[in-house]
């Protein structure tokens, strides 16, 4: 399955708004603490908050593996291994 290649700027402003609307309802269930707002910020804040974070989680990945430099199978591993003893 080929993950779709969503802008970065894209996918931290919609892990940024999920994540607020994810806090919303944990502080609505603190505020009110009744059956229906505390159940909504167990379940679906908690949904919305962990979608939050693997967003911002798939981004980072993304950014390291693109800034980490690519190694040939021609260039050593270390500057001391291909000097000879």
């Amino acid at each position: 399955m080929k993950v779709p290649n969503i802008p970065a700027m894209t996918a931290l402003r919609v892990s940024a708004v999920l994540t607020l609307l994810g806090l919303a309802l944990m502080v609505w269930s603190m505020l009110k603490p009744t059956v229906l707002p505390v159940m909504l910020a167990m379940t679906v804040g908690q949904g919305i908050g962990c979608m939050a974070f693997g967003l911002y989680l798939y981004v980072v990945i993304r950014d390291i593996r693109r800034a980490r430099p690519e190694q040939t199978p021609e260039s050593p591993a270390s500057p001391e291994a291909s000097d000879p003893p």
